[in-house]
């Protein structure tokens, strides 16, 4: 046993402004689960040392252990060993910010995982509120970090983009009146068995390597050569871009006569940013190409973007619809979010159905779409037939 005293923190920046993303009660309980998963975390992280007291706050969005370093007889530095539980748990925060706020919108929160050795000096004092503060005020004195798991090495996604490696999978979406099969999603994924697999393993080596633009650009240009002419007559196929990559489509992709596709943005921008695509979605308009917007919360804050460029299709992301099934509360945020996307001339979506109590809730919502595992998983493209 040392004497040298740790503290691994996990952080939330603005975490207050969640509430305009989806609304009070489920950013609420998006937070509460959230915190479950952090404190998780930090039991998963620190069970080879000796946890002195822990902190926690949804509110704020903070949590935090104080911990004695235990070396287990291994020859290691202090840093070492706070260097070996920060990647170890940035890996595991990465998870859980997905898990409970979704793909898109989990990719996008700003989060800090750190681990601070304090000073002798300051390990002694034993009190709650000193070692807190002294965390807090460690945070303030660095630079917030959105946390990434950089699977993956630019030689990797090198690889996979020269060879066209990347699979096509597509999950179907549905109509919430009767279930039929109205549309389906491309989904892409790494090479089978590979590090980066996964699409978010998959885009984070390919921001890694700055990458990204041509990993959803070939992603899309993929889907769409294996989709021609297989799809099922009246059935629409949707493709992830983001925005920088969504102002390219028009001359990279292969779209005309495909007015069954529409273009999901799968990254939400400041109303200033968004501005700057109006011309290219009323451009991919003139093809017959239509926009759906991925990954939308309940509250405020992706509204002004709906207005500003009108998509055919939004999306309710999978924080929203997990509770829809857990009291009227819920449902009524998620009914009053409907209303207001049907006034805008908007088709709703409810993304990650998982449950049939939620495909029961949604039916009195205003919910006109809906997609997720209850009606179907990823599956080969070969999968579907006309």
């Amino acid at each position: 046993m040392t004497g040298i005293i740790g503290v691994l923190s996990v952080n939330i920046a603005e975490s207050g402004r969640l509430s305009e993303i989806f609304g009070d009660e489920t950013a609420r309980q998006a937070m509460a689960d959230f915190g479950a998963a952090a404190d998780g975390l930090l039991t998963r992280s620190l069970a080879q040392h000796a946890v002195i007291d822990r902190h926690g706050s949804a509110a704020d969005g903070r949590w935090a252990a104080c911990f004695r370093v235990l070396w287990d007889g291994l020859p290691r530095e202090a840093w070492e060993v706070a260097e070996a539980i920060e990647h170890a748990g940035r890996n595991l925060i990465r998870e859980s910010l997905l898990l409970v706020f979704g793909g898109a919108t989990g990719a996008r929160i700003t989060a800090d995982l750190s681990v601070f050795l304090m000073s002798p000096e300051t390990g002694e004092r034993d009190a709650r509120a000193c070692w807190i503060q002294w965390t807090e005020d460690q945070l303030r004195s660095q630079p917030q970090r959105q946390v990434v798991d950089q699977a993956g090495s630019s030689a990797d996604v090198t690889a996979i983009l020269a060879d066209r490696s990347i699979r096509t999978v597509l999950q179907p979406i549905v109509r919430v009146s009767d279930r039929a099969v109205v549309g389906f999603e491309a989904l892409s994924r790494g090479p089978q068995g590979s590090p980066i697999e996964r699409p978010d393993q998959l885009f984070d080596a390919a921001h890694a390597a700055g990458r990204t633009v041509d990993a959803e650009l070939l992603c899309a240009e993929l889907a769409l050569e294996r989709t021609k002419d297989i799809l099922p007559p009246g059935v629409f196929l949707t493709i992830n871009l983001g925005p920088d990559a969504l102002a390219l489509a028009a001359d990279k992709l292969a779209l005309a006569g495909r007015t069954e596709v529409m273009i999901e943005l799968t990254e939400h921008l400041p109303l200033n940013e968004a501005e700057g695509l109006v011309d290219v979605v009323k451009r991919l308009r003139t093809l017959g190409i239509r926009l759906a917007l991925d990954d939308t919360g309940c509250g405020f804050a992706d509204f002004d973007t709906v207005r500003l460029l009108r998509p055919d299709i939004v999306k309710l992301c999978i924080t929203v619809i997990r509770n829809a099934d857990k009291g009227s509360h819920f449902t009524a945020e998620i009914r009053e979010s409907a209303e207001r996307l049907c006034t805008l001339g908007c088709l709703v979506l409810a993304e990650g159905v998982e449950r049939e109590n939620q495909h029961a809730a949604l039916q009195g919502c205003g919910i006109e779409l809906a997609q997720g595992w209850l009606y179907g998983k990823p599956e080969a493209v070969e999968s579907v037939r006309r």
